[in-house]
């Protein structure tokens, strides 16, 4: 025997999801809803273009240094070139391991140098973007938001795109910051 569907009781099942529904999209029609867009907060960021300067300076002693040891081994190989067809062979043969050694610590300075900037940038974002989390945050309970969405959105409206504000508000709170670190004279 087939189980038969009751008129009544499907009709209430589907009145009751369709009141279900209604009830809980009025729950959130009923919330304040933003959006921010942190990929662009983060590119534009005071704190993050602080950060990057920050970064250069704290490395450019090692940005130097490669480019010194690049500069030798382009003087080194030019040598060699030009002077290689007079040399003996065993003055050709020193100079050419002279280089394949350079080149070696060359390639070993540039992966050690990616590696300490990677570490050093990876530490640096997580601070900011934890400065970024809470401004958002502050933001949001200032002004009694019930919840902010975050880059995973298809479509926003102008109306909800909280970016700009938040951004602003990021520029404020470097602006301070760099007043107090200012010294006075």
């Amino acid at each position: 025997m087939k189980p038969r569907i009751r008129p009544a009781r499907f009709s209430l099942a589907i009145h009751g999801w369709w009141w279900l529904c209604l009830l809980w999209s009025g729950a959130l029609c009923a919330g304040k809803i933003g959006y921010v867009d942190m990929d662009e907060l983060i590119n534009k960021s005071p704190q993050i273009l602080a950060a990057r300067e920050k970064l250069t300076a704290e490395f450019q002693s090692q940005y130097d240094a490669l480019r010194d040891k690049e500069a030798d081994l382009e003087k080194l190989e030019q040598h060699i070139t030009r002077d290689g067809p007079i040399m003996t062979p065993d003055e050709l043969s020193k100079l050419q391991e002279r280089a394949r050694l350079l080149e070696r610590q060359i390639r070993r300075f540039k992966e050690d140098l990616k590696d300490a900037i990677s570490i050093r940038n990876s530490q640096i974002l997580d601070e900011i973007q934890d400065k970024l989390k809470a401004t958002v945050s502050a933001y949001a309970q200032e002004n009694d938001y019930d919840a902010i969405l975050i880059n995973a959105i298809l479509y926003v409206s102008e109306e909800v795109d909280l970016t700009d504000e938040i951004l602003q508000r990021l520029q404020e709170e470097e602006q301070k910051s760099q007043t107090r670190e200012t010294p006075r004279p």
